[in-house]
């Protein structure tokens, strides 16, 4: 039963993934670009620190998540998509 609960957050985070390249996208970037945990943010997709802020909003108005909250939280910087992702998922 404790790896159904490791799959099930492998495949959550997977579906967060997602749900950052979707946000991404809402800013213009990324076009055909197979987005990935590892992309990162600023040297792969050329997001800039307004880039970032207008990611958090795009995600809080998507999935009702302040990123910038968290992040504060886990005094955290996010430089990956995957990073983005772990910040959408957490508590």
């Amino acid at each position: 039963m404790a790896s159904d609960a490791g799959t099930a957050k492998v495949t959550s985070i997977a579906s967060d993934v997602d749900k950052v390249a979707v946000a991404i996208r809402k800013l213009g970037v990324g076009g055909d670009l197979a987005m990935t945990a590892d992309t990162r943010l600023r040297d792969d997709l050329g997001l800039d620190s307004a880039s970032l802020i207008e990611l958090t909003v795009i995600v809080h108005t998507l999935y009702g998540v302040d990123l910038g909250r968290r992040a504060a939280e886990r005094n955290a910087l996010p430089a990956t998509v995957g990073d983005v992702a772990a910040l959408l998922a957490a508590p």
